[in-house]
């Protein structure tokens, strides 16, 4: 299964917004809440983020997958060097598409992209209440840097992988996915 990544604009942010309410939806049924409805919602996520740092992931044409890239993130890396990273938010799946590769073929798309913008490292957060989610992260090479309770309640792990090493490990497993601009 090939994974097409792009950029989003308007004409695809609902769909964008679309893939995370299905997700946080589906937390919500798992009893993991993450996202308020109307953080993800189209207006929620342009008053968050700039077009410019949501990504898409299609499958055959259909939007299976988004992410946020930031340039940086002083809210949960406050002590990271400018311009050293890119940190990875709002990974989601959609259900139909779980399990089959698609956020793996996502987070080497965003480690690539790193490398590509110079960065020596992709960071990420991450509720470490999830022990599933912890150990899918770190089963794909990223280093565990710290735990901490964010916001007085939330237990989180704090990850970092070299920026372009995906590359690399593609050479010996086959990603398939490719990246288009808008």
């Amino acid at each position: 299964m090939e994974v097409e990544v792009r950029a989003i604009n308007r004409q695809t942010l609902p769909a964008f917004s679309a893939i995370l309410g299905e997700a946080a939806q589906w937390l919500d049924e798992m009893g993991n809440g993450l996202w308020l409805f109307e953080e993800v919602s189209p207006e929620g996520l342009m008053d968050q983020y700039a077009l410019t740092e949501c990504f898409m992931g299609d499958v055959n044409g259909v939007p299976a997958a988004t992410m946020v890239l930031l340039e940086s993130d002083a809210r949960f890396w406050p002590d990271v060097n400018p311009g050293e990273s890119l940190f990875l938010h709002k990974l989601s799946i959609r259900r139909q598409f779980a399990k089959q590769g698609v956020a793996r073929q996502m987070v080497m798309w965003a480690e690539n992209e790193a490398g590509a913008r110079n960065k020596r490292y992709l960071r990420l957060d991450c509720a470490a209440d999830r022990p599933k989610l912890v150990q899918w992260y770190e089963n794909l090479g990223f280093r565990r840097i710290r735990e901490q309770v964010m916001f007085e309640k939330f237990p989180t792990v704090f990850f970092e992988i070299d920026a372009g090493s995906a590359w690399i490990r593609s050479r010996h497993r086959p990603v398939g996915s490719r990246c288009s601009r808008l």
